[in-house]
């Protein structure tokens, strides 16, 4: 494949990415895309598929039933903490490159987690993995937001946002077959279905404008960041753990609070921080990760706690469950690029704000949840909210990397997939305090409404979004660059 790169300077330079954007090649556009959708599935995929694999991994290794929530909620933590550094290490050191050690770091972190004999050992895999994908996937973002022309670019992040969607619908039920036939092991393979072509098309990506800014990394300011996350999510999950006093809960929390405050000082005073706080205060970026958090924390929790009271109150067999979560992943897989077309064509705000409606309201028939119900209210209810959630993903994406422009697109794709963990970890910690270890009926609507109100969060932010219609702002954007 020939060399696709940004015109040259008359000294042989480069204009860098500004140039790459409009002088990409559909080629190279589709490659892009393709490469960031692998990456991108990732980290839904090993975050869902373990779920359904915890009572096996639990018995294989002799280890505590307190122990599942950190194989789950470390690789969250670690990923929200690094995706922005992963992001700025792309934009200094070229975004293929860091695409491709992350994913090699992937694909040998899931060897030592198939290959794990304790608790402790599958824990830090884990870990090991959400670092190497963090390297990745922010990367991957940007590249297509640099490869993509400006009114393709809707449909382009709704195709990733599709591929992301289905790959957290299909891990609790991929997990489950792949468990009883195979053993837990095995779903670290499943990998490797990932990895192999992503590598294949990151290689044959462009090497050319692919550095975008040079500066130090702020190591301190990325370990305050990773202390918070680990304070919070701890501070919601360590009283499970048996012989733990709830003394630390509250301890853990303050921890979490003055290392948050700390962090953001630190981000304001440093000329590299980890995370560009002024990224928050560009037009429509805080708007689009607030309404990214709250959009996933639905997402995620509903994605969990479904399996768990069909499986456990309903009886459900893991292909019933399955199949109902897979036509969620459908309905999200034909609205996706509906609403990134929207986005293209009326402005970012519009079909985020209708799909964020849809999907609060798809939350409602879940607060009269019952084990009674027929089988086609589950679809329904699914159905609805895969609806709401697939009109808006593609859209709330689009305008945050559009706020944030070409130069910054690293930084701006970790801190955009950081706040979108970020509703992943606090859904999983309001999972675990809401149902406890034998919880009926009563607990999950109580855990519903939560999720109902997050909906309705996501909501208010995504009316806050600018209106200005996604494909003219593009444009001007490029001229403005050029």
């Amino acid at each position: 494949m020939p060399p696709v790169g940004p015109p040259q300077r008359p000294g042989g330079g480069q204009t860098g990415e500004r140039g790459s954007e409009r002088g990409s090649k559909p080629g190279a556009e589709r490659t892009a895309v393709l490469a960031a959708l692998l990456a991108g599935v990732l980290a839904p995929l090993n975050s869902t598929m373990i779920v359904v694999a915890l009572p096996a991994v639990l018995a294989d290794l002799d280890a505590p039933l307190a122990w599942g929530s950190w194989i789950v909620v470390s690789y969250l933590v670690a990923m929200a903490a690094v995706q922005p550094l992963g992001g700025s290490l792309g934009d200094r050191f070229g975004r293929r490159r860091v695409m491709l050690l992350g994913l090699t770091g992937f694909a040998l972190a899931s060897l030592l987690a198939a290959l794990a004999t304790s608790v402790e050992w599958l824990v830090l895999a884990r870990t090991i993995q959400a670092i190497t994908g963090a390297s990745a996937i922010p990367n991957g973002t940007a590249l297509v937001r640099v490869s993509v022309a400006g009114p393709r670019l809707g449909r382009a992040f709704g195709l990733v946002g599709v591929g992301i969607g289905v790959a957290a619908a299909i891990g609790p039920p991929l997990g489950g077959v792949v468990t009883d036939l195979l053993g837990w092991r095995w779903i670290f393979a499943v990998n490797l279905l990932v990895l192999v072509p992503g590598l294949v098309l990151v290689a044959r990506l462009p090497r050319t404008g692919e550095r975008a800014s040079g500066g130090r990394f702020d190591l301190l300011g990325s370990a305050l960041l990773l202390l918070t996350l680990v304070g919070a999510a701890s501070s919601a999950t360590v009283w499970r753990v048996p012989g733990v006093s709830l003394a630390l809960t509250p301890l853990l929390g303050v921890v979490a609070l003055l290392s948050g405050v700390a962090f953001v000082l630190r981000s304001r005073r440093v000329p590299d921080p980890v995370v560009r706080l002024d990224l928050l205060r560009r037009p429509g970026f805080l708007p689009a990760g607030l309404t990214v958090a709250s959009s996933n924390l639905v997402m995620y929790t509903v994605f969990l706690a479904l399996p768990l009271f069909l499986a456990g109150l309903v009886d459900w067999g893991p292909r019933d469950v399955g199949w109902v979560l897979g036509v969620m992943s459908l309905v999200m897989l034909v609205w996706g690029p509906v609403g990134g077309a929207l986005g293209d064509r009326f402005g970012r705000r519009l079909p985020a704000l209708i799909g964020t409606v849809v999907a609060a309201v798809g939350t409602l028939p879940f607060l009269a949840i019952a084990p009674t119900w027929p089988w086609w209210a589950y679809v329904a209810a699914v159905t609805l909210l895969g609806t709401g959630i697939g009109l808006s993903s593609a859209s709330v994406q689009a305008a945050a990397m559009r706020a944030a422009g070409t130069s910054d697109a690293g930084q701006a794709a970790g801190l955009f997939s950081t706040m979108r963990y970020i509703g992943s970890i606090v859904g999983t910690a309001v999972l675990a305090a809401v149902l406890g270890d034998a919880a009926g009926t009563t607990a999950f609507r109580w855990l519903f409404a939560v999720v109902a109100l997050a909906a309705l969060a996501a909501v208010a932010s995504a009316a806050r979004l600018p209106a200005r219609s996604g494909a003219v702002a593009d444009r001007e954007h490029v001229g403005e660059e050029g």
